[in-house]
């Protein structure tokens, strides 16, 4: 998927790391998780995804770094062929493993880097006890920096991911009518993208009657349930391929049988917000003038935002890298990929629009990597 000099920018910016912190070591453990940030600095090393249970890569400043695959061969087999890491080994006890790794190339002593989010409590109080003179210091923040670094090539992934993104909401479309299930609905998410290659979805969805008044709501977005859609509904999903590592998202809506003339304006003041967004997607923004200036449009129109909530969230090998919210003061580089999705609420709060994609930032501005139209369909 990357080529050497990819991979050895990131090894070097990692072996870099370790030599600006003084660490005698830096210990990265990969879960199978979808979540936040911390979730992927083990996948952008070693280029290597985790099939079951968890693995570790110990990095060292002057040796081979050394990828730990727990007990199941078969991860042997795929770290084989596509991890940037050569030493593979598998391990019937993780945390011993290291430790004696740990011990052997004389990291005994100094710092070692971590991310406390991913050090199981008992790693951490076997390795206090079995190397007690090690600092054991957090270095995701400082990580998290390196992996914002997007290249020509991480940006090549989101387009085929995002691609395969729109081909599922293409079929779908064509998919969905009265009597089909979310389960349903969902399998044929699944069927189409995992026929390209994608690894695995995170899809959410829900449906129902949605018109004013008590009782017509659609309920919360959520994972598919067997409920099977009738002739009036609104569907919502989220479409969230992970391609080669790497996540984005669309989120739509669709009404079966007929028009919903209730969404029609709230949906009209989603898209128009998106783009007060848009422009300020561009290098030397803040992710928050993002988001103050889709609140702004927001409010202006008289609509309001999910209370405490953000609008979106840049992705990578983490489905959420960072919240697109007020607070987010992180400078937009070339290369970064967010996905914007605002729910947006009537003043009462009775109907609501919710609606988005991915972007990737360019050199002077912003790429929609998702093609498909964003208009409230009828199908």
């Amino acid at each position: 998927m990357f080529t050497e000099s990819e991979m050895e920018l990131r090894h070097s910016a990692v072996r870099k790391l370790l030599h600006t912190d003084s660490l005698n070591a830096l210990l990265l453990i990969g879960d199978t998780n979808i979540g936040p940030d911390f979730y992927g600095d083990m996948r952008y090393f070693t280029n290597h995804r985790v099939i079951f249970y968890r693995q570790a890569v110990v990095i060292l400043p002057d040796s081979k770094p050394v990828l730990f695959l727990g007990s199941n061969g078969a991860q042997k087999i795929e770290a084989a062929s596509r991890s940037s890491v050569r030493d593979c080994r598998v391990s019937g006890n993780l945390k011993a493993d290291v430790t004696e790794l740990l011990k052997e190339r004389g990291a005994v002593a100094g710092k070692i880097g971590v991310s406390f989010e991913m050090l199981p409590t008992a790693w951490h109080v076997h390795l206090k006890q079995a190397l007690p003179q090690v600092e054991w210091v957090d270095v995701h923040e400082h990580f998290q920096k390196i992996r914002f670094q997007r290249s020509q090539e991480e940006a090549n992934i989101f387009r085929k991911g995002a691609a395969m993104a729109d081909g599922s909401f293409e079929a779908i479309i064509k998919f969905i009518r009265p009597g089909v299930s979310e389960f349903e609905i969902v399998a044929e998410i699944e069927r189409h993208t995992r026929a390209q290659g994608v690894e695995e979805n995170f899809t959410l969805i829900t449906s129902g009657r949605f018109a004013l008044g008590d009782g017509n709501r659609l309920p919360g977005i959520h994972a598919p349930l067997p409920r099977r859609i009738e002739m009036g509904d609104t569907v919502e999903f989220e479409i969230t391929p992970r391609y080669q590592g790497y996540w984005t998202q669309l989120a739509r809506r669709v009404n079966v049988g007929r028009p919903n003339d209730v969404l029609t304006e709230i949906h009209t003041v989603n898209l128009d917000a998106i783009k007060s967004g848009l422009e300020q997607l561009k290098p030397g923004r803040q992710v928050a003038d993002v988001f103050s200036a889709i609140e702004s449009y927001v409010t202006r129109c008289g609509y309001k935002l999910t209370p405490g909530s953000g609008v979106g969230h840049l992705c990578g090998v983490d489905l959420v890298e960072a919240r697109v919210d007020g607070n987010n003061e992180m400078v937009l580089t070339p290369g970064t990929a967010v996905i914007i999705h605002p729910r947006v609420f009537s003043s009462d709060r009775k109907s609501n629009s919710f609606c988005g994609e991915t972007y990737l930032v360019t050199q002077d501005g912003y790429e929609r990597i998702n093609k498909v139209g964003d208009e409230l369909l009828t199908v």
